[in-house]
């Protein structure tokens, strides 16, 4: 084996020897630190009731709460926050969906849009006209499909990979055939959702009454929304909005 101690370093080869060696551990720390990055997991920031008020407050300039929806904002500001404050006086749920009721116009729909990206339960938004239409096209698949959660990118919903619904205007939507075939097709989405143990992930907005969602959907489907969902309601003498 060749022995090279009698091989003296100029002062200059000793600096190139060392800068080269400070340069490879410096490139293999970025690597280490590079790798350590790759495979950690991000975090993301979870809103707790007064930041998500703030958000939706801030994004939203031209919002105006008032009397007459003051009270439900304030309950979906605590509902989409997780905050065990919404469970308090034993009326409601954090393991429930939200079924927002109120007359035409009182600003339902306008509410469930501002809220849909959260941190605790993020969802889309989409009408219960646009589901029956697809149904006609499509067929059972677009029950299948609405349905079930939506797969989303993850840095745009606080780190969720999927999201639930909510369905717009409840009762809307009219009796479709697909082929001959006739559906009542939120039914059948609503016992989708249900059997699916998808409960909590999924909202609906309406002005139907309790009894008018029974001779729509059948005892069964009223039975189950008790179950599925946290009740909401305007006051039935709120003013339309829209005027």
């Amino acid at each position: 084996m060749a022995n090279y101690d009698h091989i003296e370093l100029t002062h200059d080869e000793i600096d190139a020897a060392l800068h080269y060696a400070k340069g490879q551990k410096d490139a293999k720390l970025k690597m280490e630190a590079y790798k350590r990055k790759l495979f950690e997991q991000p975090k993301y920031e979870v809103l707790d009731y007064e930041a998500l008020r703030s958000m939706i407050i801030t994004n939203n300039p031209g919002f105006i709460i008032d009397n007459n929806n003051k009270e439900i904002f304030e309950l979906l500001c605590q509902y989409f926050s997780n905050d065990p404050g919404f469970e308090l006086d034993g009326r409601y749920s954090l393991k429930k969906g939200i079924l927002l009721f109120g007359p035409v116009g009182c600003g339902k729909t306008f509410l469930m849009r501002l809220f849909g990206v959260n941190s605790f339960r993020p969802y889309s938004l989409i009408s219960c006209r646009s589901i029956a239409d697809q149904y006609s096209k499509i067929g059972s698949d677009s029950l299948i499909a609405s349905s079930e959660k939506q797969l989303v990118y993850k840095h745009q919903y606080y780190g969720h990979e999927s999201i639930g619904r909510c369905y717009d205007d409840l009762g809307t939507e009219e009796l479709k055939k697909n082929y001959g075939n006739e559906v009542n097709v939120m039914q059948d989405i609503i016992y989708k959702v249900y059997d699916n143990m998808l409960i909590g992930h999924f909202h609906i907005t309406t002005n139907l009454n309790s009894e008018e969602i029974e001779n729509n959907y059948g005892t069964r489907i009223r039975s189950r929304m008790r179950e599925m969902f946290n009740l909401l309601d305007f006051d039935v003498n709120a003013p339309d909005r829209r005027v």
